[in-house]
C-alpha cells in the first residue's frame, strides 16, 4: 500500500516542467435503436488520470444503470423498469496490457491503453423495451470508481457469477473492518470519482402509436 501511495504521489506531485495539454471531457450519450436504448461513452480515459491509477495498481469500476420511464403531464413522471451492468478495467504490469472484464464474465485483454480506450467506446445495445401506450425515455447513469484489492476480488467474484462474502454476508468481524479501513484509504487518498448522467430523446413505441 506504501508503493501504491508513492507512486500516486509521483503521478500528481512529480517535479519537472508541467505540459499543459487539452484533453477532451468524458461522455455519455443514450441514443435510440429500433426502439432500445444505445449507451456510448467516450473519452474515459483522455485526461490521463484512470490511466494512471491503473498503472499503479488500482482498477477502475464502471457500473452502468439504464432506466426506462414513461412521460406524463403530471408532475412526476412515471418509473417503469431497468437494466444494469458492471465493467472491470485493470493493468498486468507482468504483460503490461490491460485487461476487461464485464458481467458475465467475459473477459477482454488488450496490448494498450488505447485499445483499451477504443473498447471502452464501444455502443452498448441494452434489452429494455416499454410496453403499452404513451410517450417513453431512457436515463442512463454511469459511476466510475477505484477499487482497491479487496473490491476488486468480490466484484470480479461476483461479475464470474459467485457470490463474495460482501453480498452473502459471511466472513468475520475483523475481515468486515479492514475491508472498511480499505475502502476509506481510498476515499481519503483523493482518487478521482466520474458520475456521468443522459437521457435520450422521448418516443412512442410503435405498437402504442
Amino acid at each position: 500500500m506504501r508503493r501504491r501511495l508513492a507512486l500516486l504521489g509521483a503521478l500528481w506531485g512529480g517535479g519537472g516542467a508541467a505540459i499543459t495539454v487539452a484533453a477532451q471531457n468524458p461522455a455519455l450519450t443514450v441514443t435510440l435503436q429500433s426502439g432500445m436504448p444505445r449507451v456510448q461513452t467516450t473519452a474515459l480515459l483522455a485526461d490521463g488520470k484512470f490511466l494512471g491509477l491503473m498503472r499503479s495498481g488500482f482498477p477502475l469500476r464502471l457500473h452502468y444503470r439504464v432506466e426506462l420511464w414513461r412521460a406524463r403531464a403530471s408532475w412526476f413522471d412515471q418509473f417503469v423498469g431497468e437494466a444494469s451492468w458492471d465493467a472491470v478495467a485493470r493493468h498486468d504490469p507482468l504483460a503490461d496490457d490491460f485487461a476487461l472484464l464485464r458481467t458475465g464474465g467475459t473477459v477482454r485483454r488488450f496490448a494498450s491503453a488505447d485499445e483499451l480506450a477504443r473498447a471502452l467506446e464501444i455502443p452498448y445495445r441494452v434489452t429494455l423495451t416499454p410496453s403499452g401506450a404513451g410517450r417513453f425515455y431512457f436515463l442512463c447513469r454511469l459511476e466510475v470508481s477505484t477499487l482497491n484489492d479487496t473490491d476488486l476480488e468480490e466484484l470480479t467474484r461476483w461479475l464470474k457469477g459467485e457470490v463474495g462474502p460482501a453480498v452473502s454476508g459471511e466472513g468475520d468481524f475483523g475481515s468486515a473492518l479492514a475491508r472498511g479501513a480499505q475502502r476509506i484509504l481510498v476515499r481519503i487518498a483523493g482518487f478521482p470519482r466520474l458520475a456521468l448522467e443522459a437521457r435520450s430523446p422521448t418516443f412512442r413505441p410503435p405498437s402504442g402509436r
